[in-house]
């Protein structure tokens, strides 16, 4: 679509940071006497100052963290405010750097040392927890041990842990080394299509848990490493040379039996390090690598941010979704599409509370997540839209409903049925609608007032600093606009993807505005309480075009699919003869005997429309096609060689590899 085609997004002119990184720092942060507990990488020893401690070579002079933040805070929970701050604490808080990531945490950690930060229930609904306090010595101590290790300022580190405090930790202690992080556990492919996003990073440091059997990332290093017992080793990697350690960190909710006994844990390795260390970064200084995976076009865009362009995506999401201190979060779902970090945490300063249910029926995941949110009183919970959906169909079931929770989605799969939760479950929903480049873009609340007239794809408005094309040409009251995609530009929207100048090139117009993929229009109808806002239809690379209608194969195989007899569909389109788009419905049936391709094309009719003589309906398939197997790529069916063996047999090819 053209950029003046009126649906097209930017961000306005206000004053924020740009995301360039300049030749020189632009500002410093205090220096390591400033503050209590940090060193800078000129104050390193070779000797520790506890000897009861494993030797590790070249570690920095031990500081201990617990003391030394008792002698600044010793205040029960919660009686601190600015006005009542310890001068110690005062002085403190002012010598750090609040346009960093380090500077910011450091301020939650200080100020509410006693404060419960993050709370993690494992499969065994085992409860661990740290406060501020704990969990600053434990980032400290593992920037310590990185550092020690070969981790230098400036290096990609790709952190591959499963959901888990280790992985938190982690995260945190690659910022505070100086480190860029990188996250991995989003790249579920294996073979070259693993490593190309790494090699793409120029990654130098990998981490992985040898104990977790749904690690790709231990499955593609487990042969150049399984001989060794080391913890941390020289990588020797022939798919990639530039990869220079590898760091077996475990999970302590992973390790049973003897392992818990032979190994030692990620926390363990931490404890016995004992050191402390953070660098002293620039505001402008690279911070984190976000990584997505377009399913559809199958590949990884990278976005690189600085530290203080984190720290304002982080506010503006913050800001969207009024979140601050007091509230406790349960953590499902990356807000923001942000994974690797916890953006909002950044800002806020919430609590985290996170869990892992990875092999339990969904009945009892239901009930689990429920019961961690009850129990730990969240105010808020970020939950993928079917977990909404089956708390909502299982809300008899549950105790009493939650009036004070809020549920955060994203606007991928939000459909009516995400919106009865409202009243039963919870107070609101906050459907959000984010991309990798920009961070939170828009985000809906839907209350019980609102709910029963939410259409779905809305997200709401692009709200400060965002702005449409339409409120600057002033059109926007007068007419609507047309279905097209939008598209992005702001100091806040990034500039270009990470060491790939060909995708960039791709996903830019020519006046800088970033092409996001996704097809949208603006509300037309004046009486609607969703007038003038933005609705998200769904990938561009998606959709089918017929004629002037984008269909969107989700939504066509949602509802064939509920046609007896049928177990899977996947809708594809393909070019008849006269080079007309035409859709064919590939259905896998339940049984050769349960149901006919003429019986497909009546139910398609009951539930899409058409009539029997012709099938004018641009959502009706043409084509309906039996197969015994799709082609896969990955855990996501193969539409392109779906597609081009219908178009095969449509045309009347014989070379057709795929039973029909």
């Amino acid at each position: 679509m053209e950029e003046n085609s009126g649906n097209d997004a930017e961000v306005s002119k206000q004053e924020e940071p740009s995301t360039e990184q300049p030749t020189a720092p632009l500002d410093e942060g205090p220096t390591s006497e400033a503050l209590p507990g940090i060193q800078s990488e000129q104050n390193f020893s070779t000797k520790s100052k506890d000897t009861s401690a494993a030797d590790v070579s070249g570690k920095p002079t031990r500081l201990s963290c617990s003391e030394k933040l008792s002698e600044l805070h010793d205040e029960p929970h919660g009686s601190i405010v600015d006005s009542s701050l310890r001068p110690e604490i005062a002085s403190a808080l002012a010598k750090l750097n609040m346009r960093t990531i380090t500077g910011m945490l450091l301020r939650h950690w200080i100020v509410e040392a006693e404060k419960e930060t993050l709370v993690f229930y494992d499969d065994d609904d085992q409860r661990t927890s740290f406060t501020c306090a704990q969990m600053r010595q434990k980032v400290e101590c593992c920037s310590s041990l990185l550092r020690c290790s070969g981790v230098r300022r400036g290096d990609v580190v790709c952190n591959t842990l499963d959901v888990s405090p280790e992985r938190e930790v982690v995260n945190f202690a690659v910022i505070f080394c100086g480190a860029v992080l990188m996250d991995g556990l989003c790249i579920r492919d294996e073979g070259q299509r693993f490593w190309a996003p790494l090699i793409k990073a120029n990654v130098k440091h990998l981490i992985v848990d040898p104990n977790d059997d749904s690690s790709v990332a231990w499955k593609m290093v487990a042969d150049d490493v399984k001989n060794s017992y080391a913890d941390i080793e020289r990588a020797t990697l022939k798919e990639m040379p530039g990869l220079e350690k590898i760091f077996r960190f475990r999970m302590q909710h992973l390790m049973k039996g003897d392992e818990a006994q032979k190994e030692k844990s990620c926390f363990e390795l931490i404890d016995i390090h004992g050191s402390s260390f953070v660098e002293i970064v620039s505001s402008c200084d690279p911070a984190v690598v976000f990584i997505r995976r377009t399913f559809t076009e199958g590949m990884y865009k990278m976005v690189l941010r600085s530290h203080v362009s984190t720290i304002y995506l982080s506010q503006r999401s913050q800001e969207m979704l009024h979140l601050n201190s007091d509230d406790i979060i349960y953590c499902d779902w990356p807000i923001s599409w942000m994974d690797g970090l916890t953006l909002t945490y950044v800002t806020a300063g919430f609590t985290m509370v996170k869990s892992t249910l990875h092999n339990c029926p969904a009945q009892r995941v239901v009930r689990e997540t429920w019961n961690v949110i009850e129990q730990e009183m969240c105010t808020a919970a970020s939950l993928e839209p079917p977990m909404i959906v089956m708390l909502a169909s299982h809300c008899e079931d549950l105790p009493e409903d939650h009036l004070i929770l809020r549920l955060i989605t994203t606007s991928g799969y939000v459909k009516p049925s995400v919106m009865d939760a409202i009243g039963s479950v919870c107070y609101s929903v906050i459907n959000c609608y984010c991309v990798v480049e920009a961070g939170l873009v828009s985000r809906l609340v839907v209350t019980e007032e609102t709910k029963i007239r939410f259409s779905y794809g809305c997200v709401g408005e692009l709200t400060d600093p965002m702005r449409t094309k339409l409120d600057i040409m002033g059109a926007r009251a007068v007419k609507p606009s047309k279905i097209g995609e939008i598209v992005l530009r702001g100091k806040l929207v990034c500039k270009e993807y990470y060491n790939d100048p060909a995708l960039t090139k791709a996903s830019f117009t020519s006046d800088g505005f970033l092409k996001t993929g996704d097809l949208g229009f603006y509300d037309s109808q004046g009486n609607s309480p969703f007038h003038e806002m933005l609705f998200v239809l769904g990938r561009k690379s998606q959709a089918i075009i017929r004629g002037e209608t984008a269909i969107f194969p989700r939504e066509i195989e949602e509802k064939v699919n509920q046609c007896p007899g049928i177990w899977k569909v996947s809708i594809v389109s393909i070019r008849d003869e006269k080079g007309i788009v035409q859709m064919c419905a590939c259905v896998i049936p339940r049984s050769q005997d349960s149901i006919t391709i003429e019986r497909v094309k009546e139910f398609c009719r009951y539930m899409l429309g058409g009539t029997a003589d012709e099938d004018d309906n641009p959502h009706m398939p043409t084509y309906v096609f039996f197969f015994t197997d799709f082609p896969m790529l990955g855990k996501e069916v193969d539409k392109h060689t779906l597609a081009h063996t219908t178009a095969a047999v449509v045309s009347g090819s014989d070379q057709v590899d795929i039973t029909l």
